[in-house]
């Protein structure tokens, strides 16, 4: 079998040769250098080469994937050629780097597809085979991967048709025989009850949670965000955390208060790794806890299950933000969203954080006044049963 490098370094020679893939597919090399496609199809005791095109205009996987298509049509044996996991491998490279779920998107699609009909030709596989590998997904409640998993496929298809190792993209319309996923936000609290949730904080949490709880709460990062903050990223003015940690790829800067500098020194000195270049460090010196050690905990506990979970700790922030005033803009730069359109970001370029630090400010002192109440609630005496 051939490869791109064996293809490039080919020369030509006094006379005209040619040199064989696989399954009759040949690459033909001219005295001039040009070099052309064939397969080579028996017809009537004869072979006949038909030409499909040059190198590099058509390359090795496209030719392959032409060749049995040229095979199939004379109804010849079948002949290898380009399988979804080599659309797999395509589609990876060119996302790769450009979007932020990447990484899950790649595991959900080897998991439940890629090491199922890996191996299948590519223009082999029809929507009935990949209804019947998802609706068990499906039938397990898994709408939302199921979504995913048949958005990324027929992108992946639709690649495949660009470089042109398809026609058309038989799965173009697979989405319509699924219902569209019920979206649930997730599960928080009104911000009026936060008292509450501290009380419940303060009464079951280890330190180490409670830390990050409040921590959490302060910044308003995501929790994958609040675990890889590095003590070096803080300075006298800022936390300043670098675009490649963050889900928008912008760097983002939290302004620093006192009470936040309170929460990091408390971070500090309950850390065991003292040598940790992270400010909750795991038992290795050279990671953080994992970004969902929070939810877990919060999934554990009966008072928050399916009432608050880590990430929703942001949205108690952000509706604290729009019934106290804060400017749309603003309110959105302090949970480092982007807004507007790309025109808009081209020209508005300003992290708004001066009017972060007055926000910053109002909203720490809030969570300072819960913690307050929240003694307060802790220490009130319980309600004495009414007599028979």
């Amino acid at each position: 079998m051939l490869n791109s490098k064996q293809i490039q370094a080919l020369r030509p020679r006094e006379r005209r040769y040619q040199i064989t893939d696989q399954a009759g597919l040949a690459l033909r090399v001219q005295q001039s250098g040009v070099k052309s496609w064939v397969v080579r199809i028996p017809q009537n005791g004869r072979v006949l080469d038909i030409t499909l095109g040059h190198w590099p205009e058509i390359s090795l996987l496209q030719a392959r994937a032409m060749a049995r298509k040229k095979r199939q049509e004379l109804q010849l044996e079948p002949s290898g050629s380009y399988t979804f996991r080599d659309a797999f491998k395509f589609w990876c490279n060119k996302k790769k780097g450009r979007i932020s779920s990447y990484r899950d998107e790649k595991l959900r699609l080897e998991k439940y597809i890629v090491s199922k009909i890996g191996n299948r030709q590519l223009d082999s596989i029809n929507p009935p085979i990949l209804i019947k590998l998802v609706e068990p997904i499906e039938a397990a409640g898994k709408q939302s991967t199921v979504k995913r998993l048949l958005m990324r496929t027929r992108e992946i298809f639709d690649m495949a048709v660009n470089a042109g190792f398809l026609n058309s993209n038989p799965l173009a319309k697979i989405t319509k025989v699924f219902a569209t996923p019920e979206v649930r936000h997730m599960p928080s609290i009104d911000w009026k009850e936060l008292p509450i949730v501290i009380s419940q904080i303060e009464a079951k949490a280890p330190p180490k949670y409670r830390a990050l709880f409040y921590f959490s709460l302060a910044t308003l990062l995501r929790p994958g965000e609040v675990v890889s903050v590095r003590i070096d990223w803080i300075s006298e003015e800022a936390i300043t955390i670098p675009a490649e940690f963050m889900k928008m790829k912008r760097t983002h800067r939290i302004p620093l208060t006192p009470y936040l500098i309170s929460l990091i020194n408390e971070a500090k000195s309950i850390r065991k790794n003292k040598r940790s270049p992270f400010l909750f460090p795991a038992t290795n010196k050279n990671r953080h806890i994992s970004g969902q050690a929070m939810a877990k905990w919060l999934h554990d506990q009966p008072e928050f299950k399916n009432k608050l979970v880590a990430h929703g700790l942001r949205s108690i922030g952000r509706s604290w933000f729009a019934d106290n005033d804060v400017t749309f803009e603003v309110a959105e730069a302090c949970l480092a969203h982007l807004v507007g359109s790309q025109v808009v970001r081209a020209y508005q370029r300003t992290d708004f954080f001066a009017p972060r630090q007055k926000v910053m400010l109002s909203w720490h002192a809030y969570i300072e006044t819960c913690a307050r109440c929240a003694q307060v609630l802790s220490q009130k005496p319980a309600e004495s049963e009414a007599p028979d």
